[in-house]
């Protein structure tokens, strides 16, 4: 791709003191809202006032999940048009129609419930006399009815009237009649705040297929590999005795009496709580840095400065919008937990940031091959380099030569060339580096853009992610 020619929209304007009495009145706003939000949600997990909900640990309750048709039914507001176009690529790789037909329709369907942030079933989809199929529908429902959750929950505006994507199909098995298919999913989405189209591909999926009591073509497992669906495959897995670091959904043997749909709504009302806590803390974030941004500039100092448009501009040259792109000189980290904090790592090189390989492995940063080395030497390879986790502690540990960082910032506080981290229980689980603010007609930051790796996504929104805990790294430059 080539070099953007704009980083950031609309220069903002000096705050008033009328204004930034304003915005304390919507912090406190903010608060109130949040606490009667909170109070609503804990009658049950899902959100309804009925029951209370059992905890996703198994502890019993009264619990009460709503169907389908009765998150339907509360919808008051009109639903927005969307207009999905989708294609399929199976060169080398044949399938019946019926099956092209399964999985694009699945696909369109999802896209245009995201698109309107209204939730509709995707149950259809799946053979539910079959207990996997059965599991995964209520899997992938939670999956859709969360993401909805949190992009409505968001400041920006995060629905869309566009988008298309794009399937191709890697490999294909037949077994006993069921066909196992493997695909990648890439996409474009004009989300409504943004001015440029958020462009994702390399979304790997592996589908079984199979003919259900209705003689149609059906999804008996479905494993797409998402981040909203990694946080819930992980709470599955630990409710049924499974070490996530070990062994996938997909893999795992359920018995007969496993309630999906019970242990899947108390999954869901979980992360809704977690999410609404983490999205009010950073709404609050958000106003206290629009009412005075000058309140949150950095005071840490560097030798050196970052060369953040070299940053960005290696960030874009480095992902793919349609296809994955890797730089053949460095590692491929995609199929070892992920490629993410790598490519953000390469990208902070870019801009200027040396390698710094003095001092104890915490306070290294370095990668001249493959292998891990610890001693001081430009050779081998720091965790730092490619660790999500581990480079937030380089930023924290380092002292004296190498990278200057500053880390729990507010978060909106950022430039184009900072990094932001998506955490889970304490632990980064992502990277991803600015590479735009959009700002609204005031001159109020409403949110970033970013590109990323494992998953490659190019302009996408920060908060269109599933993950809602979230940290910024700001880069000062570097001493030597």
């Amino acid at each position: 791709m080539g070099k953007r020619t704009y980083n950031v929209y609309k220069k903002r304007k000096k705050s008033s003191p009328l204004k930034r009495f304003f915005v304390v009145a919507v912090c406190a706003a903010v608060v109130v809202g949040a606490f009667l939000l909170m109070v609503k949600l804990t009658g049950n997990g899902d959100g309804t006032d009925s029951g209370s909900a059992q905890s996703s640990d198994g502890s019993q309750g009264n619990v009460v999940v709503p169907s389908d048709s009765d998150a339907q039914n509360v919808i008051a507001a009109p639903i927005k048009d969307v207009e999905v176009t989708s294609s399929i690529d199976t060169t080398n790789n044949k399938l019946p129609d019926e099956i092209k037909n399964l999985i694009t329709g699945y696909n369109e369907e999802k896209y245009k419930a995201l698109g309107s942030l209204v939730y509709t079933s995707l149950e259809d989809y799946f053979d539910t006399s079959d207990k996997y199929g059965q599991m995964y529908a209520d899997f992938c429902n939670t999956s859709l009815k969360f993401l909805i959750f949190v992009r409505e929950s968001r400041a920006a505006d995060l629905s869309f009237e566009t988008a298309s994507f794009e399937i191709k199909v890697t490999n294909v098995k037949l077994s006993n009649g069921v066909f196992t298919v493997n695909y990648e999913i890439s996409e474009a989405v004009d989300f409504e705040f943004s001015p440029v189209t958020a462009y994702s591909c390399g979304m790997e999926v592996e589908a079984k297929i199979a003919k259900g009591e209705d003689g149609k073509y059906k999804f008996v497992q479905l494993a797409e590999d998402t981040d909203v669906n990694l946080l819930i495959e992980e709470k599955v897995m630990n409710y049924l005795g499974y070490d996530f670091d070990e062994y996938y959904l997909k893999d795992m043997t359920i018995s007969d009496d496993f309630n999906s749909t019970q242990v899947l709504g108390n999954i869901l009302g979980d992360l809704k709580l977690e999410a609404e806590k983490n999205i009010t803390e950073q709404a609050e974030q958000l106003a206290k840095f629009n009412a005075e941004p000058s309140d949150f500039a950095v005071a840490a100092t560097a030798e050196h400065e970052y060369d953040r448009d070299a940053a960005v501009d290696y960030a874009y040259r480095w992902v793919g919008t349609d296809n994955i792109v890797r730089n053949s000189s460095f590692s491929d980290y995609s199929s070892y937990g992920g490629n993410c904090q790598n490519y953000v790592s390469q990208c902070l090189l870019a801009g200027g940031i040396p390698m710094d390989w003095e001092g104890t492995y915490e306070q290294q940063w370095k990668w001249f091959d493959d292998y891990t080395e610890y001693a001081e030497t430009a050779e081998g390879r720091t965790p730092s380099w490619s660790g999500t986790e581990h480079f937030y502690d380089y930023c924290n540990k380092n002292t004296g030569d190498g990278l200057v960082a500053v880390t729990d910032c507010n978060i909106y506080s950022g430039a184009v060339g900072d990094v932001m981290q998506y955490v889970v229980d304490g632990w980064a689980h992502h990277s991803v580096i600015i590479t735009k603010i959009i700002y609204d007609d005031n001159g109020n930051v409403v949110d970033y853009l970013i590109n990323s790796n494992t998953t490659d996504r190019v302009d996408f929104p920060l908060s269109a992610y599933g993950y809602t805990d979230i940290r910024l790294i700001r880069i000062v430059g570097y001493n030597d």
